[in-house]
Formats: structure tokens, sequence, C-alpha cells
């Protein structure tokens, strides 16, 4: 509680003052002033502070763990069926989400995401952790929402979908299988979205979608498929505040799973980007001349 509202409270003091002084250096703070490509990403402030890049990303976390957490605790995950339901909401929910916020923010919506643009050097440390803290925000706003809709004995989750190993499965798994699932997304999102020769254009959206629809389908038997460490906190700390009488614990006790594997995988997308960065990409030109006669028939 008390930390929550120091939070609050320093992030409002950003809002409130156009020029605000942050870890005692001055750093401007910009609403919405840093220009972006067409997928959100190469911004050319590293100077400043966008804060509505951190609204955007409060407003769509929030929203991606009220959606996808809703459908898995209204549907149960115990057919496939329900699994692949609730892997087409996030992965749907990821991709309408990131077209809503991309222009903003970039539709990063993980600080797992965020964590890997930060050590490849696309987003400022201090934006990214702007955005980090909106997103831990939005995600337990969203699961307080999703509490007031979904009473206790229809959470067939009895979690909120909190995130935990299932039974059968140890911490390696849990680790190695979030971390791989994550590396997917954040992979995706840098090839799609964040470098300039990509062919994807506005429709990276639709591939990073893509990528958590997959990694939900594989990740669901083992550990609910976080990939997100905001989209476990948000429902792993208000279900345990909730006080139902089915609550099944778990999601606190790993929560610590759910941040280690997913920032391990962004960290290792990060890197395993750069050795295709290396060499500048060889373009066919617009248009081909026709070949000889004499060197058709080589």
């Amino acid at each position: 509680g008390p930390l929550l509202g120091a939070l609050l409270a320093a992030l409002s003091r950003l809002v409130f003052a156009p020029k605000a002084v942050f870890l005692k250096q001055q750093m401007p703070v910009d609403w919405g002033t840093v220009s972006r490509s067409e997928t959100g990403y190469g911004m050319d402030s590293r100077t400043s502070l966008d804060l509505k890049a951190g609204m955007a990303e409060f407003v769509g976390t929030g929203l991606l763990t009220f959606l996808g957490c809703g459908v898995a605790s209204l549907n149960g995950a115990d057919t496939a069926e329900k699994k692949l339901t609730i892997a087409m909401e996030f992965g749907l929910g990821v991709a309408v989400l990131a077209f809503a916020t991309g222009h903003h923010s970039g539709g990063q919506l993980n600080p797992a995401v965020t964590l890997s643009l930060v050590v490849g050097k696309e987003v400022t440390v201090r934006q990214g952790v702007v955005n980090l803290a909106c997103q831990v925000l939005g995600c337990v706003v969203g699961a307080a929402l999703l509490a007031a809709v979904v009473p206790c004995d229809k959470d067939l989750t009895m979690s909120l979908a909190s995130n935990s190993v299932a039974p059968g499965y140890g911490l390696g798994h849990a680790i190695f299988g979030e971390a791989i699932g994550t590396f997917l997304l954040c992979f995706t999102v840098w090839e799609t979205a964040v470098v300039s020769v990509s062919q994807t254009g506005k429709n990276a959206c639709l591939a990073i979608g893509g990528s958590v629809m997959i990694s939900v389908c594989m990740l669901i038997p083992v550990t609910g498929c976080s990939i997100n460490p905001a989209r476990s906190l948000g429902p792993a700390v208000v279900s345990s505040f909730r006080g139902c009488d089915n609550y099944a614990p778990g999601g606190l006790q790993d929560l610590w799973i759910m941040w280690l594997g997913p920032c391990l995988g962004g960290i290792l997308a990060a890197f395993a980007r750069r050795p295709l960065s290396l060499l500048p990409v060889e373009r066919s030109p617009p248009s081909s001349p026709a070949l000889p006669a004499t060197a058709a028939t080589l």
C-alpha cells in the first residue's frame, strides 16, 4: 500500500510538471512529442520522457489483463478447445492493443519486451522505467476490474488466472519454457516492428499477436503461460487479497518464476538479433533487365 502510493505520487509529479527533475538530472518531460516510425519504434528522443507513452502502456496492459485473464477465469482450461480459446484471446488481444497503442508507445505491453528493447538500446533506461511502472500499475488495475466483474464462485481458475507451476513440472521446466516463449515474442518484436528492413510494416502487430498465441498454446499445461511478468503480477496480487473461499494459492509463490523466465528470454532476444544486424541486407533492384539470349542459354 505505502509503496504503491509513493509510486503513484512520483508518477503524478511527472505528469503535472512540464519540465520535471528526474533522478536529480534535468530531464524534460514531454507528452507525445516523440516522433516514431509507423510501428511506434525508432524514437528520436534520448533526453526526455514521454509520459503519453507511459499512459498508453497503462491502458493497454490493463485491458490485456482484464480481457485475457477474464476469458481464462470464466472458461477454465480443462479441454483443448478452452485452451485454444484462451490462446486466441491473448493473441488477438495483444494484436489489437498493439495496433491501438503502438503509435503512442510502440505497444510494448510487457515488462519483458520493454527490458529487451532497453538492453538492445531501442528504448532508454529512463523511458523503460516509466513504461515498466505503468505496465505494472495497469495490470493491477485490470485485475481489480476483473475481480469486480467475476465473482468468486464463477472464477474457474480460483485465482483470476494467476500463473503457477503445474503439478508434474519442476522449476527448470517452468523457467526454461517461459524463457523460450518470451524469446519468441521478443524476437518477433525486434524482427517485425523494430528493424527498418522488415517487410511487415503496420502488420507487425499481427505477427506479434501470433507469437503470443503460439506460446500460450504450448505453455498453458506447464505454467498457464505468462511470458508477461506484469500479467502474472496483477492477478496474483489481487486474488490473494480477494478473500475467496475457493482461492487457489500458488500465484504469489511462483511469481518470481514468471519474472525470471520472461526477463531471461527478453534479454536473449536482444542479443540474438545483433548478429542479424551486423551486415546490411542486400536488396534486389526494383526491376532487373532481361538476360541476353546468350546468357539464358548458359
